[in-house]
């Protein structure tokens, strides 16, 4: 930075912290907390849309397991892909690469 720009910076740093200075706090109401909390124990909880919500959990749930079964059982082929990566590497580069050597 050029001595140009570090008066600009410095010269809004300024008009910002004098602005900031000046400006007046809100005044809030002391029963603000009162109110709100009063506001959040009226409010009625919906036992249908929490019905809802563990109904989708599960099935969600049972959902992951179907897939974890279903590659358990007929496999996905990355384990093939990644032996044959390994093993019919004519030169040997990928298992040398692979072990660090």
């Amino acid at each position: 930075m050029d001595g140009n720009e570090t008066r600009r910076i410095d010269h809004l740093e300024a008009v910002l912290r004098a602005a900031h200075t000046r400006r007046e706090p809100p005044v809030l109401d002391p029963g603000l907390p009162e109110a709100v909390l009063a506001a959040i124990k009226a409010a009625p909880e919906s036992e249908e849309t929490n019905g809802v919500l563990w109904r989708m959990a599960a099935g969600a749930g049972m959902l992951a397991a179907a897939t974890v079964l279903f590659v358990l059982f007929f496999g996905s082929g990355l384990e093939e892909e990644f032996g044959r990566f390994l093993f019919f590497d004519p030169n040997g580069q990928v298992l040398v690469s692979l072990l660090g050597v």
